[in-house]
């Protein structure tokens, strides 16, 4: 991991150079407090599993290299259960017990927006690692996201999939903020290119069988399927679609999130955009250490990735003249090239021109086919 410091340095991550100088001093020093609130229990455990390790490995780096000029980062990490209230219980407790002026969250974005208000109330922060509606770039000064919103990933997909001959499609995601708010920027996209939406259905989380929502795909006939989800729904509606006959062609926004329930009938079926810049130095090396702690068994979710540079961003605004605060947090990614590529901010803390992946799943595996 040296090499990895030298190279942060060198892209100008002012945290580090801090951090590297004064080893002994993050022994003695104040910690820095940082909150993390993931789903360690209940729904989507995986993701936030990965979310946490990324940050661990990060709170690890900084620390062994001496702190934040001589402070080591202290995670303090509460399990919300995939439940808004619990995430509201374990924000109000790091911001009020622990006293932590910045909290990484992993969460629906239903859940990150029932605790954004609380944290702008208080004059806290977040940072934002998984959630993607738009609605997050209402917290200017509260939320800060690595993740790109859905205005940019489902603008990405409509105009993608629309390059690829499709001329109608039908919608499939979860009724959820980032069911529906990924399928409204993506369906906008895929109109303006000229696509034909046939139907749009957004389906109940956490039911055992989707047929009765997908027979309007058979009687509807679109060229391709449009999709969004995760963990067991996905799966469900992927084996309701083959037990119907439906041969499209499922293009994906997040694919390497969804649960593929048949190998076979899904290779080469499912393709979409993801998150990209995860090729880079940076994300090697992060891989390379997950797979020293966690076991090279153990394949890594791009989350690992989010959470990493979450907790570096910290790191870097922490060490900035003043602290960490949100005027250190905004102008934290000026120069910072991590393991999601490098990141840009608008003027509300959202990410801008970010590196995305095309994704297809083939031979029972995600693999990268190109950017766009």
């Amino acid at each position: 991991m040296r090499r990895f410091f030298k190279a942060m340095v060198g892209a100008g991550l002012t945290a580090l150079t801090a951090i590297g100088c004064q080893p002994a001093q993050a022994q003695t020093k104040e910690p820095i407090p940082v909150g993390v609130i993931a789903n360690l229990t209940g729904m989507d455990v995986k993701t936030s599993t990965d979310m946490v390790r990324g940050i661990q490995i990060a709170a690890d780096t900084v620390n062994k290299a001496g702190g934040v000029d001589g402070h080591p980062v202290k995670l303090i990490i509460e399990d919300a259960q995939y439940k808004t209230q619990e995430a509201l219980n374990a924000a109000t407790k790091l911001y009020d017990v622990d006293k932590v002026t910045a909290i990484i969250m992993f969460g629906g974005s239903s859940i990150e927006l029932a605790v954004a208000p609380i944290a702008k109330q208080k004059g806290k922060m977040i940072v934002n690692t998984s959630s993607s509606s738009a609605k997050l770039g209402d917290f200017a000064g509260t939320v800060y996201s690595v993740l790109p919103l859905d205005d940019i990933v489902g603008k990405a997909l409509g105009e993608w999939v629309a390059s690829q001959g499709v001329k109608s499609a039908a919608f499939v995601v979860p009724n959820n903020t980032f069911g529906t708010g990924l399928m409204d920027a993506s369906a906008a996209a895929f109109q303006a290119k000229g696509g034909k939406i046939v139907a749009k259905i957004a389906y109940s989380e956490g039911q055992p069988d989707y047929r009765a929502d997908l027979q309007q795909l058979v009687a509807s006939k679109p060229d391709a399927i449009v999709t969004t989800g995760y963990g067991d729904d996905s799966r469900t509606v992927f084996k309701n679609a083959r037990g119907l006959g439906l041969k499209q062609i499922w293009y994906a926004g997040y694919p390497s999130i969804l649960t593929v329930e048949n190998e076979a009938w899904m290779n080469g079926r499912l393709t979409g955009v993801d998150n990209g810049g995860l090729t880079g130095k940076v994300a090697k090396e992060v891989g390379e250490e997950y797979a020293a702690k966690y076991g090279k068994d153990e394949q890594p979710l791009p989350h690992v990735f989010y959470g990493y540079d979450a907790l570096m961003l910290i790191a870097r605004a922490a060490a900035a003249p003043g602290g960490l605060s949100s005027a250190t947090m905004g102008k934290s990614v000026v120069g910072y090239d991590g393991a999601t590529g490098t990141i840009t901010w608008d003027d509300r803390g959202q990410r801008i021109d970010p590196p995305i992946d095309i994704i297809s799943y083939k031979d029972g595996k995600f693999v990268t086919v190109g950017q766009k």
